[in-house]
């Protein structure tokens, strides 16, 4: 791909709060999986598509999308005139994942963030690289609200803890019988 945005991603989904993704490719293909999800689409589901293909402007048409002139200020914050934009696709959901469906949506590079816009429903969301510390935290509630939503899995691995305890204490038992 002509863009290197591999990794995690944190941005905010409106009402959702902020959700992290992770950027993967295929071929020119970037693909944003949701790493914590929300009651709409949920973790491990894809956000959204983006073509970072080459495209080319012809007479017939356009076949990419031009890039979004800034205003004097917004140029001198971001230290560039043009914000490059890609053609994607942004999926949405009512809750509990029904109705799903792929709108349009455009990505835009702003510096070293990005955003992505679900243009049909007016939606933008801003991302930004994680810090190593709000990684952890992300996952650590995504993992908790997955256990409190689940409570057959909390019991399952409050079963399986015990149980690994258990083997551990009797192997270690028999190991300190055999010194004695």
């Amino acid at each position: 791909p002509q863009l290197n945005m591999h990794g995690l991603w944190v941005g905010k989904y409106g009402d959702h709060g902020f959700e992290m993704i992770n950027v993967t490719y295929a071929g020119d293909t970037l693909v944003a999986t949701k790493v914590t999800g929300d009651q709409n689409v949920p973790k491990g589901e894809v956000s959204f598509t983006v073509d970072l293909s080459p495209h080319i402007h012809s007479d017939k048409g356009m076949l990419s999308l031009e890039p979004i002139e800034l205003n004097a200020k917004a140029s001198r914050q971001w230290g560039k005139k043009f914000l490059p934009r890609y053609q994607g696709q942004g999926q949405v959901a009512a809750e509990g994942f029904t109705n799903g469906k792929w709108i349009e949506g455009q990505l835009i590079l702003v510096g070293r963030f990005f955003s992505f816009a679900w243009v049909p429903i007016g939606h933008q969301v801003f991302f930004g690289r994680p810090s190593s510390d709000l990684t952890l935290k992300m996952l650590r509630e995504q993992q908790e609200d997955d256990l409190k939503r689940d409570q057959v899995s909390v019991m399952r691995e409050a079963a399986h803890n015990m149980m690994e305890e258990t083997y551990w204490i009797e192997k270690d038992d028999s190991f300190q019988g055999g010194w004695e």
